[in-house]
């Protein structure tokens, strides 16, 4: 079966940019993508990129506008790869512009492993996880979804990050990074925020969860670290140990928990926002 990457658009540069990012994605991973165009556009809002400055013959429709879009990144496609090198095939969906829709046909398309969406209407990646649109997304969606900031490098992972809570089903989403660490040949930092290192029930189910990683998991360049976060000012610094984490990835949680954990770079004196692309993975049994 040939994998899937779903990828979100609103017609946007930062569409663009999380198209060009699934792109590389699935050049690595040998898979398609498939566009969706989340909302009608105004015909004012049509991007002019890699040269082309009619899409359209009929700028007025929204088909069209995601017709125009698919046809740009396949060009975007052609000139930016050797043509030896694996293609990836872009097509697009443009049965329903609506997000019940668009994600009830994801959710139906056992091919699609993963979803790729920009900050839709947003600039802060913060403000879109904590906003409607993104928490519907998550809610909705049975793949893990994949956020790309309009700043975020494309380039291959060296370090992912892992944010566990010490559940057991953490491993099995772990599982489901195998692949992008496989493929990428990157290292896994499994990282517990420790609000309270003195806490031996704390202590124990760490113990316990690093045991399960090597038990359970395979992959050579996986590790364990639980980082004291003890600070009432949190900041992202934790990410840059050893190396610049490429990728943050945790399991889906409460709107409030993920709200509160994505601005914990905010408060009065400073805002530290997150530069990097955020993977968050459905619940797993």
């Amino acid at each position: 079966m040939v994998k899937t990457i779903a990828v979100l658009t609103d017609f946007s540069a930062g569409s663009v940019h999380a198209t060009r990012y699934a792109m590389h994605m699935a050049q690595k991973m040998k898979a398609k993508i498939l566009l969706f165009s989340l909302s009608p556009v105004t015909a004012n809002r049509r991007l002019k990129f890699a040269g082309i400055d009619e899409w359209l013959q009929d700028e007025s429709a929204p088909d069209n506008l995601l017709v125009g879009f698919c046809n740009a990144m396949n060009l975007l496609q052609q000139q930016s790869t050797f043509p030896t090198a694996y293609r990836p095939e872009i097509s697009y969906n443009n049965e329903s512009s609506e997000m019940e829709d668009i994600m009830t046909s994801i959710g139906n398309d056992d091919q699609v492993v993963l979803l790729v969406t920009p900050l839709l209407g947003c600039e802060d990646l913060s403000s879109f996880i904590a906003g409607d649109t993104c928490s519907k997304i998550i809610d909705w969606a049975s793949v893990p979804v994949l956020v790309i900031p309009a700043g975020a490098a494309i380039k291959n992972y060296e370090k992912i990050a892992f944010v566990t809570t010490l559940h057991q089903q953490d491993i099995n989403a772990i599982a489901w990074l195998g692949e992008l660490i496989e493929v990428f040949a990157a290292d896994l930092m499994v990282a517990h925020l420790n609000e309270d290192p003195g806490d031996c029930l704390k202590t124990a189910a760490e113990q316990t969860l690093s045991r399960g990683l090597y038990e359970k998991t395979d992959y050579g360049r996986i590790y364990f670290r639980s980082i004291p976060d003890l600070h009432p000012q949190k900041d992202w610094e934790w990410l840059k140990a050893n190396k610049k984490t490429d990728l943050l990835a945790l399991v889906q949680r409460s709107r409030e928990q993920m709200t509160a954990f994505f601005k914990r770079g905010q408060n009065i004196q400073r805002t530290l926002h997150l530069h990097i692309p955020v993977m968050i993975l459905p619940k797993m049994p």
